[in-house]
This record gives structure tokens, sequence and C-alpha cells, in this order.
């Protein structure tokens, strides 16, 4: 079994209260990414593998574990792994956020992609120069899209999470694409779902995006109107929350998330699960 089917429950005390605490990042054995999307993103390759791609390519952001993942889970399957790796400044301020990308970079190589520097810049800029060279340089290749958006990840989150619908009242999740909370939101109906973004942006885009991963209509699904908040913190991508975490949590992603429901614990619902996509 390439990942782990179950992932455990944990209870934490919050001020008086308890927070249940779904670790999916525990979702990957060791070298793998500690990263729930790799639930999809294998079903995914394995689609692309069965069709006769023998290359996949992803263009990599400095925070993501995103290449990780591709890099760990297409050989695996037979495939082989492009990971561009885009290349800053050494003036740049964020150190915490070069120091995460230098420890990716190191994973790229232990699983053996082929690791192709790119000049940093705007990512969907640098997608589309990227997936310009893969297709030139590999035959059968095709590039990811950023961020792994896939229906497959939206399909096994909400198989997963729908055996806790009827356990928990409230639930927190970080944001980021928005493709686990969609998957979270379809599996679990009557839950009231925040979510909350790890960088600042359009709440009604984010919020109406997110809804129709998920199969639900702004207005409801057949009558029913959906208990989702979209919150936004004014994060930056690169700005890493320091909040304390008695539990494995991603500074740049869960961690802000975390640091939500600990600040506004006093106005959920209990049971209160959070889902912790990844550390």
């Amino acid at each position: 079994m390439v990942l782990n089917v179950n992932t455990p429950i944990e209870e934490y005390r919050i001020e008086n209260r308890i927070v249940y605490v779904k670790r999916e990042d525990l979702c990957t054995p060791p070298p793998g990414p500690t990263f729930s999307k790799v639930r999809g993103l294998l079903k995914h390759l394995q689609y692309l593998k069965s069709q006769g791609i023998e290359t996949v390519g992803y263009t990599e952001t400095s925070i993501s574990q995103a290449g990780w993942g591709v890099a760990w889970l297409a050989p695996k399957i037979g495939l082989k792994a492009v990971i561009y790796d885009p290349q800053y400044s050494n003036t740049n301020k964020n150190i915490d956020a070069m120091q995460v990308l230098v420890f990716h970079r190191a994973q790229w190589k232990k699983l053996n992609a082929e690791i192709i520097p790119i000049k940093a810049g705007m990512a969907k800029v640098n997608y589309n120069i990227c997936k310009k060279n893969l297709v030139e340089k590999y035959p059968n290749s095709i590039m990811l899209p950023l961020g792994l958006p896939f229906q497959e990840t939206i399909d096994e989150t909400a198989r997963i999470a729908s055996q806790y619908e009827a356990r928990f009242k409230s639930v927190v999740i970080c944001i980021g694409s928005g493709t686990i909370c969609a998957g979270i939101i379809k599996g679990m109906p009557s839950v009231h779902v925040y979510g909350i973004m790890s960088r600042s942006g359009n709440i009604f885009n984010k919020r109406r995006s997110i809804l129709a991963k998920a199969k639900f209509m702004e207005g409801g699904l057949m009558g029913k109107l959906r208990d989702f908040e979209c919150i936004n913190p004014g994060w930056e991508y690169t700005q890493r929350s320091y909040t304390n975490c008695p539990f494995p949590c991603h500074p740049y992603y869960d961690l802000k998330a975390w640091e939500w429901l600990i600040e506004n614990i006093g106005t959920l619902k209990e049971p209160i699960l959070f889902w912790n996509i990844g550390s």
C-alpha cells in the first residue's frame, strides 16, 4: 500500500474545549511528503499512466510540497518526474521560506527527479514556459497544473470526510487552491466549514470557486444553502505563522488556520474538527 488508508484523529484541550485534529499529514510513509493532496495525485498519475503518459512535469513555487509529492509518487508507478525549480535571488528577505525550498530541493534530488532551474517569476507565466519546454524535450509528457487541483483529490477527501459527518458540527481547514476544502464540503454537507485562506485574496471569488469544485451552487444544492465561510486573515503567501501548536502543522499553510481557530474558538459549535492537510 503506497498511502496510509486511515490517519488518526487526536484530541487537544484548548481553553477548556476539546478540538479534534484529523492528522491527514500522516497519509504518507517516509520519504513521502506530509501532504494529503497526494491521495488524489496518486489516482491521477495512475490514470495518466494508463493513457500512455511517460513523463510528468511540475512547476514549483517557494513553499509548496506539490513537487515533492510528484517526485515521490511518479517513479512508484513508472513515470519520470521533472521538477522546474525557481531560482530566487539571494537578496530575498524571507529566509525561512528559502530554507523550506532548499529542503524540498534535497527531497527531489533524493527521489531522483530531474530538476530544471528556471528564473523565478509569476507562477502562471513560468508554467506556460515550462510546459512548452517539457513537451519539446519529452515525448508522451504532460505538465501537471499548479496546485494539483484534481477532481480525484476532491473525491478522495470527500470519501474520507463522509465518515465523520455525523460526529462534528464545525470543521476548520486551511485554504490554498481550495481542493481539499471542496472535498470536505462535498463529504460533510451538514457540517459548518470554516476555510481559512493561507494568502490574501478575493473572498467572494475563492468561496464561489470552492463551492463549484464541490458541485454546490452559490445558492445551495436543490434548495439547501451550504454552511461554508471563507475567511481571509490577510496573510501573504510566504508569510509564516509562529503560533504554538501541539502537533506537527505546516507554518505556511495549516498553522495559519490553527491560529485562527485558537483566536476564534469561542464562536465555534462543538464538536470541532481541525483538518490538518500537511506538516
